[in-house]
């Protein structure tokens, strides 16, 4: 994911004494977040501030909490951020001819700048959820292949 820190920050990784603070807040923001409910947070310090936040707003910073107490590197990129082929190679973890090739054979959208290729994250995303079900279809077919013809 290196590739992509020209469009977004670097990945944030806590220190030890963050990742004690990102422990107990994650404990504490668990059940809120499992409410799936709508909360206000209220800010102590140099101004008492009320923060309405939005359900799916807690369930994202109980994930990057989380991954902060693991001491996870973690990034969040948008999902309508246009991505290289190298970008959208390093994160599908494949090489960069093979995301050209997806591409040219319609299997991953794209569209040129110039003579660039740009991928969506979005439709990486999408391209890889389809590609993981595909794999467990195709695993799950030759396992049941398996038993039919008694390979075990």
């Amino acid at each position: 994911m290196l590739a992509l820190l020209d469009q977004v920050p670097e990945p944030l990784t806590a220190t030890e004494a963050e990742s004690a603070i990102a422990r107990n807040a994650a404990a504490k923001l668990d059940a809120v977040a499992k409410s799936n409910q709508d909360v206000t947070v209220h800010v102590e310090g140099m101004a008492n501030i009320a923060v309405p936040l939005p359900a799916k707003a807690v369930q994202l910073m109980l994930t990057v909490l989380e991954a902060m107490a693991e001491q996870k590197a973690i990034s969040l990129i948008p999902h309508e951020t246009e991505m290289t082929t190298k970008q959208a190679a390093d994160f599908l973890n494949v090489s960069r001819p093979f995301v050209c090739k997806l591409i040219d054979d319609g299997k991953l959208p794209a569209r040129l700048v110039n003579r660039h290729r740009r991928v969506k994250f979005s439709d990486l995303v999408a391209f890889e959820r389809q590609s993981r079900a595909e794999r467990r279809a195709a695993m799950a077919n030759l396992a049941e292949l398996s038993r039919d013809f008694d390979l075990e």
